[in-house]
């Protein structure tokens, strides 16, 4: 998949798709991969725009994301979060 095409998934992709995983988010502070409707391969070539998407939709606080070693990522709020704690906790 080409840089271009990914950022337009992401630019397409509106508060409509995500209204859950944004409630979710915001009262717990993470959220695994599964509720977002983006593949891996978002994550792994335009991580930091997703980020600004999120943030820029309703994610509050600063949206980071890491990867467990399944190869499934959690968005945590770095605010409240390490990125080991947000995997622990999604474990």
């Amino acid at each position: 998949m080409l840089l271009n095409d990914i950022v337009q998934i992401i630019e397409m992709t509106d508060t409509d798709h995500l209204s859950q995983a944004i409630d979710t988010f915001n009262e717990q502070g993470r959220i695994h991969s599964d509720h977002l409707p983006f593949l891996n391969v978002v994550y792994d070539k335009a991580g930091n725009l997703l980020l600004d998407k999120l943030n820029s939709i309703g994610f509050k606080g600063a949206p980071q994301y890491a990867k467990d070693l399944n190869g499934d990522y959690v968005i945590f709020d770095a605010n409240k979060f390490t990125s080991e704690e947000a995997l622990s906790r999604h474990k």
